[in-house]
């Protein structure tokens, strides 16, 4: 071969060997350079997350009524860097936001406007519901600036997922948490925060059994996107939450919350709380404050009002305190249901301080308690003596947590008897100079309705996992014994006349049943010195008196114009007692009254 033909053999093998090679580069770039065509024969990686859903949450009565639940939704959202969607070109956006309006029934205009208060500069994004069309916005990584849609609408899938009608579309897996009662029971359940996490009642105290734990799936799609049975690599199922059983009646709570509201609207007042409690177990059955909240839509109120007021304020109970300080002076034999004293013409003077009271001349121990007269109880209390009234006081669990289960709860203030003047012992009997939680006072009249054994109060009964096991269970526990079982027999035999005819609570009357209570009417502690305006008004009680099966106590915070326990929060008890004792089934024992 000469020199000629076989430089022109060596051009032709070079050229044939360099466009073989650019056909593979070329191959290679449009392989892992070009954007992937979801029509493209060309297998896909896929790397799925399978979301663990947070357990339920239940009222006493079952499966048949979850309180909190999540559902799976969909999440839409619009990335604005697509050609279709660029917010540099307005008129790019008419069909995006003419298909968006369309699928998830909102106003075209509102649609616009969100797209508009995109900004590139502005690392956010912003997030519509389709529910309440509700607008707020997140910090984002630098790379995301995606207007998102919610909506689990399967329509709107349809037509924001066909990219032959909107590009730029995606969709994403959202789990949300449904609260069925609305309102309903919302400082006891709590609500779950934006990251999913419990922010509050139930929900924070029992975190860590309810969330569940996301799964996964990784492996390869078929060129219509299909995943491929035989191409998965990995393969994690998710688990879903512990589920939590509640001791509340969603129908008992129902009834408390609807009377609780109608008194505070009533009676122009700040706030009110309420509980019922099974007195023999320490169940609670009912657990309400007003004002309320939405659950689903914490962030829209004060974070003050998701507090717990039923366990979270510590406030001077007033005269519902002297049922307890009458107990204990009678189980340390201080005094007799025979006992009587002089309580003079309602003046009394002790420690250059005067003590008011509407019951005059001589008073026996039962007429003090339906009268509620100040000056007997104060001088009970100085009969009894500083320690022993603080150990019977501490014996009832004032001055310390419950320890329920539920976060929030106060101790209470009540000071040991080295640091009490000399004026003390006859105020803390009138409810004066000590402070209580609202669960504390219903539960100390529970014991003394339980024949003086005082039960450890609790809101769950039982925890269940996904598979069915009970990993936690709540028992009725006793957690002290105060009074003896006679002299709780006694004091409840006295409150039963304080609701009849003469006695200072006869509107927490219930037709057909005994009722033993007391009435409290407390001046608000302000600066140093006492309110001549501002009241608690409370009333304490139990159903049906002669064999309780429940307690109810009711306080309205800062009543007007009337501020009275009689006249403000007895006949709240009394609705409340009533519907309570009949759907409990509980059969009357007041045979003349019926």
């Amino acid at each position: 071969m000469d020199d000629k033909y076989f430089k022109y053999w060596v051009v032709a093998v070079t050229a044939v060997f360099f466009m073989l090679y650019a056909a593979v580069g070329y191959k290679l770039c449009r392989e892992h350079l070009a954007t992937p065509d979801k029509n493209s024969a060309r297998v896909s990686q896929y790397d799925n997350k399978r979301l663990g859903l947070r357990g339920k949450i239940y009222d006493c009565n079952g499966t048949q009524h979850p309180v909190a639940m999540s559902l799976v939704t969909r999440e839409y959202f619009v990335d604005p860097h697509t050609n279709s969607v660029k917010l540099a070109h307005r008129t790019n956006l008419i069909p995006v936001v003419t298909h968006i309006s369309q699928a998830l029934a909102l106003d075209p205009d509102e649609v616009w406007i969100k797209f508009l208060d995109i900004s590139r500069d502005e690392y956010k994004h912003t997030l519509l519901n389709n529910d309440d069309q509700h607008l707020w916005e997140q910090k984002r990584t630098r790379n995301r600036n995606n207007l998102l849609l919610v909506s689990p609408d399967e329509d709107a899938y349809t037509v924001l997922t066909n990219e032959t009608l909107v590009s730029g579309v995606g969709i994403r897996s959202k789990v949300v948490r449904s609260y069925s009662d609305g309102r309903g029971m919302s400082h006891v359940i709590g609500f779950v925060n934006s990251l999913g996490e419990g922010g509050s009642g139930i929900e924070l105290r029992y975190d860590s059994y309810l969330t569940g734990v996301d799964g996964r799936t990784e492996g390869k799609k078929d060129a219509k996107q299909h995943p491929i049975a035989s191409k998965v690599r990995l393969e994690v199922p998710p688990l879903n939450g512990s589920d939590v059983y509640l001791t509340l009646d969603h129908n008992i709570q129902y009834e408390v919350e609807k009377a609780l509201k109608k008194a505070v609207e009533a009676f122009n007042a700040e706030g009110g709380w309420a509980i019922v409690e099974r007195v023999q177990t320490g169940e609670i059955l009912a657990m309400a404050s007003f004002p309320d909240f939405e659950p689903e839509h914490y962030n829209n109120v004060n974070s003050n009002i998701w507090n717990n007021q039923a366990l979270t304020v510590n406030y001077e109970p007033g005269s519902v305190m002297k049922p307890i300080v009458i107990a204990a002076a009678l189980n340390q034999r201080v005094i007799s249901e025979r006992t009587v004293m002089d309580v003079g013409n309602g003046h009394w003077f002790y420690c250059n301080r005067i003590l008011r009271d509407h019951v005059k001349g001589m008073v026996d121990t039962k007429k003090a308690l339906v009268k509620s007269s100040n000056i007997f109880c104060a001088k009970v209390g100085l009969m009894m003596g500083n320690d022993n009234l603080y150990r019977y006081l501490r014996a009832f669990n004032f001055g310390s947590k419950l320890r329920i289960d539920l976060g929030g709860e106060q101790f209470g203030i009540l000071h040991q008897p080295d640091k009490w003047d000399k004026l003390k012992p006859t105020r803390i009997p009138i409810g004066q100079g000590v402070a209580v939680t609202a669960l504390q006072m219903v539960n100390a009249f529970a014991c003394l309705a339980n024949d003086g054994v005082l039960m450890q109060p609790y809101v769950v009964s039982k925890i269940v996992s996904p598979n069915g096991e009970v990993v936690f269970s709540n028992k009725p526990q006793v957690i002290g014994r105060p009074v003896r079982k006679e002299v709780a027999h006694s004091v409840r035999e006295m409150m039963v006349d304080i609701t009849r005819p003469g006695g200072t609570g006869m509107r927490a009357a219930v037709k057909g049943y005994t009722v033993g209570g007391k009435t409290g009417t407390a001046q608000k502690p302000v600066k140093g010195h006492y309110s001549e305006t501002d009241y608690y008004a409370s009333f304490v009680g139990f159903v049906p008196a002669r064999e309780p099966v429940f307690a109810v106590l009711v306080t309205i915070d800062t009543p007007k114009p009337q501020h009275t326990g009689g006249y403000v929060a007895a006949p709240v008890f009394a609705e409340i007692a009533t519907i309570t004792a009949k759907y409990l089934e509980v059969p009357p024992d007041d045979i003349d009254d019926e």
